[in-house]
């Protein structure tokens, strides 16, 4: 029979000690897009369910010391609309668009997207290609975590049971352009076959840098950082981009599940990578 129990802190050292006394069966429970279907299919059945919604400690959207910080509880509707993400990482704000629907948007947060761990996470190619963490505390203290280590296999991560996402924070983007390109068996509403986010600075010309990242074609989001380098001090047009994108289809390593085979993962993966490249340029389509 399911057992579960509520629990709502008002303080984080509240959270906090819950999670140090209950580890992984205190479930934390926000905007609960991934939790409560959880609960529904059995996959979870004897839990604290963590009512976080309003604890002031994980919420809010600024500018720190040259850093973007999003709390923890801010859902995927409040990083769109934010005046600060709007400004200053108006990529991101137009990578969320296509995440979901607008009414999961609305009760989904970037951290729960985050901690659950899916390789299709829409948030998690973009805010890697940004070079976010993710600053996680328990009872001990805190540590931040580069997003691209955070990940260690499909809906697995290095969080440790007692321990807590605090807030995803990204160096403010002082240069440079995003592209982001999301690959689904329809539009809409639609889980992602395969998604890319690429960052891209140019000078004289030529990329002086460049960050890929992919969803839906490993066990976890990843960098290429072979087709990185491929791309690195590349004059780009039409053709040279289609030429370097190439690579990709030999450094992702997809499966086949109920959304598409890894043939076909693999072989749109150089797709969608030039059109995020072309994207990030400022290529015409």
């Amino acid at each position: 029979m399911s057992r579960f129990r509520f629990f709502r802190p008002k303080e984080l050292q509240e959270l906090l000690d819950r999670k140090a006394k209950e580890g992984a069966r205190a479930r934390i429970l926000d905007g609960g897009s991934n939790v409560l279907v959880y609960i529904k299919e059995g996959s979870i059945a004897d839990a604290t369910l963590v009512d976080v919604r309003f604890l002031k400690a994980i919420k809010g959207i600024a500018v720190r010391n040259g850093w973007i910080e999003i709390g923890a509880g801010q859902v995927i509707a409040d990083v769109i609309e934010s005046p600060v993400i709007r400004k200053q990482a108006p990529f991101l704000a137009a990578a969320l668009q296509k995440f979901a629907n607008p009414l999961v948007r609305n009760m989904a947060t970037l951290a729960g997207n985050i901690a659950d761990s899916s390789p299709i996470g829409d948030s998690i190619p973009p805010l890697i290609v940004l070079g976010a963490e993710v600053v996680v505390a328990s009872t001990s203290g805190e540590r931040t975590i580069p997003l691209e280590e955070f990940f260690t296999g499909p809906g697995a991560n290095v969080l440790k049971e007692h321990e807590v996402i605090l807030k995803v924070r990204f160096p403010v983007p002082r240069e440079g352009s995003g592209g982001h390109v999301k690959l689904g068996l329809r539009k809409g509403t639609s889980c992602s076959v395969a998604s890319v986010a690429v960052w891209l600075v140019q000078e004289g010309g030529s990329v002086q840098d460049i960050r890929i990242a992919f969803g839906g074609v490993a066990p976890t989001p990843r960098r290429l950082p072979k087709t990185e380098a491929a791309f690195k001090g590349q004059k780009l047009d039409w053709d040279a981009v289609a030429r370097l994108a190439a690579s990709a289809a030999q450094e992702v390593s997809p499966i086949t599940d109920v959304r598409a085979t890894a043939e076909y993962r693999r072989g749109v993966s150089a797709k969608i990578l030039a059109k995020a490249v072309r994207e990030a340029w400022g290529m015409e389509e």
